[in-house]
């Protein structure tokens, strides 16, 4: 398995440098910046990556290690890319072509770890599928009942461990202050191991589309979040889900991804 530590600017630029016009998770580094200021840019790259081996100027070409700008041109040209972001801390991009996967796994503010995967099939059955079930037991579920939930306010109530808009959540989903699945959704956000989130970036109709999901697991029950869009309104759809429930949930994101660039 080959890894490659690089700056966020470097692979941004090696990126443009192949074509790439958009690099999923990475904000452009270089606002602003002219022509000169660029090519300062790709001097910088070009001789950090000489220092590591990674290329060389040969009668005036660049000649890039294979293996390297091989994992670069699959992120520079995926057109399916998977995001798992654990407790809304740890972010992994994995940029998918017909052979391999790439990851690329941040290290901190401004580096990037590029790991080089095996197959597509391989690598969510052996990657992703452990990681968004990390820490995950399987408990049986009580009710088969939904709740609607605004994405921004669950982001909160997982870092404050506590719903603080409760009677909107109530109204939102028409029930009554006695609902068991809001009873039940309220323990399972106080009493949180971990929120994880998949979601599935892919090129279609000229456009980047988005499916997700996101996992949160308690001692008491755990719950599948689905984005969902309805009349125009992003909503996340929670549901108990057991250890079979898990999978398949996280399985039918790819599916519906699938099903979406059949049409």
């Amino acid at each position: 398995m080959n890894k490659w530590t690089l700056l966020n600017k470097d692979l941004y630029i090696l990126v443009k440098m192949l074509g790439g016009k958009v690099l999923i998770g990475t904000s452009n580094p270089f606002p602003n910046y002219s022509e000169e200021d660029m090519e300062k840019e790709w001097e910088l790259t070009f001789k950090k990556l000489h220092k590591l081996d990674l290329v060389d100027l040969i009668d005036g070409e660049l000649k890039f290690e294979d293996s390297f700008i091989s994992a670069i041109w699959v992120i520079a040209r995926s057109n399916f890319v998977v995001e798992i972001l654990t407790d809304y801390m740890d972010k992994n991009l994995f940029y998918f072509s017909d052979e391999r996967v790439i990851e690329c796994e941040k290290v901190n503010e401004v580096e990037i770890t590029v790991v080089e995967h095996s197959t597509p099939d391989w690598t969510w059955n052996q990657i992703l599928l452990p990681r968004m079930l990390m820490g995950i037991k399987n408990i049986p579920t009580r009710t088969n009942d939904t709740l609607l939930l605004i994405p921004k306010d669950y982001e909160r109530y997982c870092e404050d461990r506590m719903i603080y808009n409760l009677d909107q959540v109530i109204a939102n989903n028409e029930l009554d202050n006695n609902s068991l699945i809001i009873k039940q959704f309220t323990k399972a956000v106080q009493r949180r191991i971990y929120t994880n989130r998949l979601m599935i970036y892919y090129w279609q109709n000229n456009s980047w589309n988005v499916e997700g999901t996101h996992v949160l697991s308690s001692p008491s029950y755990n719950w599948t979040l689905r984005m969902i869009n309805l009349d125009g309104v992003e909503w996340l759809q929670a549901t108990q889900a057991s250890g079979a429930s898990l999978v398949k949930e996280l399985v039918g994101v790819m599916e519906r991804v699938k099903e979406e660039q059949l049409v």
